[in-house]
């Protein structure tokens, strides 16, 4: 094995998990990136983040040997928040984590806990986001004795800190720059510059400052950047020479796979004295919940991703509309799949004031990776008409899927569906209901772009990680 570490920083995912059980598009890139990069032979692979404590100046960096675990399941989130509970990191042991270095403290304030939680005191545990339960779970599990190393105290020149996750926070930065001081190559990924390039699609004056501020710093310690794609290669480009700064950028594709989602073993039965197991697909779709059983009840075409402007969203509605204003009343339905995000009234206003669009529009929300695998297997195809994307792994999952989609003619998004989409012009709402009528009312063509997707060797995150590791090593 290598005596130089891999160091992949966690601390956004972590962050992310705390609130959420459905991976986003960054979140999925992390995970995913780093289970295949585990299965790379002769390398020390690390973990870090950051532990927020009550004071700033107490805030600690901490180093975890992923070598020593044999934790694969990181495309579940609910196992990988499970992951990280177990280690202390996360959920209840994380009220108790940030004094592991102070045994006196440590030790004091588990009692603490130990006695509230006897006393069903579940107002202190509530109010800091675990039960009860989950406390004396985290007391009872086998694995806490795993050793934590402050991150400072562990890495060497020799090593490399891989920044793959979205590393803004100024804590992030200011152990960046520390880290930096002992001549350790820090690789930092940017997925887009949308907060700069694009501010009007952003939340908040704030997310554009923050991201602006991070990206100026990061040039400070960061060795060699990442992109995911030509198309944000040349913006970033284009932003360092704009500020006189010569850094090099590397391009590091992502994928065109679908969701790979964690497999349960199959629900077993009988009937009689035989034994049998359900067959996979009809357990999986027999257990949806009821919303998910009648949009599979009709044809649909799906959109994923965050509900916001960027999406262009709108659009692809009122695209719907005018092709029923034509008098295509069999059109399938439009399923729309993604946290509600931000700046899109119009969207809402056009929904609540026709019913969903009479009926076909469909919004959900929340969808779990089992969810989304059935969704995709199960379209007619995949609609993605944002106006500007860092990647587009919609895009890219709707063709590890072998499906077809009608997707945006600008951004990154071409380098993603190659020849094997059919695209539109986002700004026009006609160009985008073309496209949809070409793909759904002219079945012989979608079943050619299809066929050419069966014999197009797509990107997968096993290519990814291979890319990463020979990068690093060169």
């Amino acid at each position: 094995m290598s005596d130089s570490k891999i160091i992949f920083d966690l601390s956004e995912l972590l962050n992310y998990l705390n609130v959420h059980r459905c991976y986003s598009g960054i979140q999925r890139a992390v995970v995913m990136i780093l289970k295949e990069f585990q299965k790379i032979k002769n390398q020390q692979v690390w973990i870090c983040c950051v532990k927020v404590a009550d004071r700033p100046d107490q805030q600690q960096y901490i180093a975890f040997d992923l070598t020593k675990s044999n934790f694969q399941h990181w495309e579940s989130p609910d196992l990988t928040y499970n992951f990280f509970s177990e280690l202390g990191i996360l959920g209840a042991g994380g009220l108790i984590f940030k004094y592991r270095q102070n045994k006196i403290k440590y030790y004091f304030h588990r009692t603490r806990l130990d006695i509230a939680a006897y006393f069903k005191n579940h107002r202190l545990f509530n109010q800091r986001g675990v039960t009860i339960e989950q406390w004396w779970q985290f007391r009872n599990s086998n694995k806490l004795k795993n050793n934590f190393f402050q991150l400072e105290e562990i890495i060497t020149a020799n090593d490399q800190l891989v920044l793959i996750d979205a590393t803004w926070r100024a804590e992030n930065v200011k152990m960046y720059h520390k880290i930096k001081l002992k001549n350790v190559k820090i690789i930092t990924m940017v997925y887009d510059l949308i907060p700069i390039n694009s501010p009007q699609f952003v939340l908040s004056f704030e997310i554009t400052t923050n991201f602006y501020k991070w990206l100026i710093q990061s040039t400070e310690y960061t060795n060699i950047y990442l992109v995911d794609s030509e198309s944000t290669k040349k913006e970033l480009r284009e932003f360092l020479n704009k500020n006189s700064i010569k850094k090099e950028i590397i391009t590091l594709p992502l994928v065109q796979v679908g969701i790979s989602t964690y497999n349960k073993t199959n629900t077993e039965g009988s009937i009689g004295d035989k034994d049998f197991a359900v067959p996979e697909p009809l357990r999986k779709i027999s257990g949806l919940d009821a919303i998910y059983k009648n949009v599979l009840s009709y044809e649909y075409i799906l959109c994923v991703g965050t509900i916001e402007i960027r999406k262009n969203t709108w659009r692809l509605v009122l695209a719907w509309k005018y092709l029923l204003e034509k008098g295509y009343y069999d059109l399938p339905r439009l399923v729309l799949l993604g946290r509600k995000g931000w700046n899109n009234d119009n969207l809402w206003n056009l929904l609540n004031s026709t019913a969903n669009l009479y009926g076909y529009v469909s919004v959900l929300e929340n969808a779990k990776d089992e969810e989304l695998d059935i969704l995709y297997k199960n379209c007619l195809f995949v609609a993605m008409v944002s106006v500007s994307e860092g990647w587009g792994l919609p895009v890219g999952e709707a063709l590890g899927y072998g499906k077809t989609a009608v997707v945006a003619d600008g951004t990154s998004l071409p380098e993603v569906g190659m020849n094997l989409v059919e695209y539109c012009d986002p700004f026009s709402i006609e160009s985008i209901a073309s496209s949809i009528e070409k793909l759904v009312y002219q079945p012989d063509y979608r079943k050619s772009l299809e066929n050419k997707i069966k014999h197009t060797q797509l990107r997968n995150w096993e290519d990814v990680a291979n890319d990463l590791a020979t990068l690093l090593k060169s």
